[in-house]
């Protein structure tokens, strides 16, 4: 059977990906004519680098946007504090901004370049399912079936809104003109910065292409309460800036503007019989932190693998998974999310003054920096679903698989969307106690075997960082996420049963 894939923004293109690397037909159908030249999201964090790099996207990013390093946090002209990201143990250190356009450009031509056509002015309505089928009716009467749905067609979804799925939440009340702009300036803050004023945020982002090209974020709450927003015009925003931010700063080219309106909602439920929710059809919040794209891609690659595993014979229950994995991760985004809107959203000058104060207080600690970098670049996200064991080293199952050097190349080269890993840590590569042989596990197209030892990682770096120094094995996931460790080559090959089908494992 077939995937229908509605929406074909950063979410639904990684999942048709996907599905397209593990041989599932999909059909991608996008409501618009042609390509959307909105610019909201920015920013890729580490662990969407890291899937992308499984899909062999990630080298065309890197040469096409900005890692950004660090921020500054502003009063006028004065710096009150510098935050520098401390780099995460990951390939892709920074967090990469690339507006939503430049990215759709990539996935786009290698969705053309495996066979994928995206089926533009194709206005999903309604959504009809029965226990074998899942079918949508179009805008112009068509209709269309497949044996599975993905909704990846934004906060204002027809999927969702078809399947009766509440979509719990609102608008936080909040206002901003958003724009990208060429800007002329002496200051000396880093590759974004924030003035936190009475008005509200504002903030500067910068974007590749040019030294000179930004990304401003300007709350315009209090005005929108009193009167209906305008997009702001070049002489509107050079006002702006003059007035909230330094003044050695002239902007002198206006590319591109919007007025985003913050909301903060999350589906009841992710899925609906045979139709899944992801991106922001499943959860939409206002965009500090850069996260929202960056789960959109999250989700995408969850549920494509366990839909084709699926596809290939495993049991549905699989699907199950995707909700009660990523659903969570989701709203704790939010909780972070919504706790750093209403700081910096601040209009009381004491609480104000309270904030900059714990705000340059915690710029001086590098375990400060260093945990925001962690959580901004969205490595720890986990699907264990329990506490984690104190003062646990190493990936525990649900984690994330850590990278490591070995002889040839990394871990993280080995991975990939359309397979399963299996590290093979035993000495000899023969067995111990409950050890067997790997070849009783089987290397196979859908898994890999890797041998892990004094050849392959001549340093012990695998070794150390999954804490496996007397051998056993851990069982990777296609989304990087470990599925197994431990030293019993039964239960490693009975978990991997579960993700695939029978006539795969003996």
């Amino acid at each position: 059977m077939s995937v229908l894939v509605v929406g074909a923004g950063p979410t639904g293109m990684v999942a048709a990906l996907v599905l397209a690397a593990n041989g599932v037909p999909c059909r991608v159908l996008e409501r618009h004519a042609s390509p959307s030249g909105g610019s909201r999201a920015l920013g890729l964090q580490a662990r969407s680098m890291e899937l992308l790099g499984e899909l062999g996207l990630a080298d065309d990013i890197e040469r096409v946007a900005y890692p950004l390093s660090g921020a500054s946090i502003m009063r006028g002209d004065a710096e009150l504090s510098r935050l520098t990201w401390v780099p995460p143990q990951s390939r892709y250190p920074y967090t990469y901004v690339l507006p939503q356009p430049g990215l759709e450009d990539i996935l786009r031509t290698r969705l053309h370049a495996v066979g994928v056509e995206i089926e533009y002015g194709a206005e999903v309505r309604t959504v009809v399912q029965d226990g074998e089928r899942v079918g949508v009716q179009l805008a112009d009467k068509r209709d269309l079936e497949a044996g599975w749905l993905v909704g990846a067609d934004g906060a204002r979804s027809n999927v969702r809104g078809s399947l009766g799925i509440p979509f719990t939440g609102g608008a936080t009340g909040e206002t901003y003109y958003l724009a990208d702009i060429v800007l002329e300036s002496a200051m000396s803050f880093q590759d974004s910065a924030m003035w936190l004023g009475p008005a509200g945020p504002l903030m500067l982002m910068r974007l590749p292409g040019g030294d000179g090209l930004w990304r401003v974020f300007v709350d315009m709450s209090d005005r929108a309460r009193r009167e209906e927003l305008l997009e702001p015009s070049l002489e509107e925003l050079r006002v702006l800036l003059h007035e909230r931010g330094a003044a050695g700063m002239r902007i002198t080219q206006v590319q591109w503007t919007s007025i985003f309106r913050t909301r903060v909602c999350l589906a009841d439920r992710y899925r609906r019989d045979r139709a899944f929710l992801a991106g922001d059809a499943a959860h939409i919040f206002p965009p500090f932190g850069g996260q929202g794209m960056n789960l959109g891609i999250q989700d995408a690659v969850n549920l494509a693998w366990r839909l084709a595993r699926v596809e290939s014979g495993a049991s549905a229950e699989l699907l199950d998974d995707y909700e009660t994995e990523r659903r969570p991760v989701a709203a704790a985004t939010i909780r972070d999310v919504e706790s750093r809107r209403r700081m910096y959203a601040l209009r009381n000058p004491l609480a104000r003054s309270l904030r900059d104060s714990v705000l340059r207080l915690g710029a001086r600690f590098p375990g400060a920096a260093r945990q925001a970098s962690l959580q901004n670049s969205q490595l720890a996200i986990g699907y264990g679903g329990g506490p984690r064991r104190l003062l646990s080293r190493h990936p525990d199952i649900g984690d994330r698989a850590p990278d490591a050097a070995l002889a040839e190349g990394t871990v993280h080269d080995l991975l990939g969307v359309d397979h399963f890993t299996l590290l093979d840590f035993r000495p000899g590569h023969r067995s111990e106690a409950k050890n067997e042989p790997a070849e009783t596990i089987g290397s196979t197209e859908l898994l890999h075997v890797v041998p892990i030892d004094d050849r392959t990682d001549p340093a012990g770096e695998a070794r150390d960082r999954y804490s496996m120094n007397r051998g056993g094995y851990v069982l990777i996931r296609p989304d990087g996420h470990v599925a197994y460790r431990g030293r019993d080559a039964t239960e490693a090959r009975r978990v991997l049963a579960r993700f695939t089908e029978a006539d795969r494992v003996k």
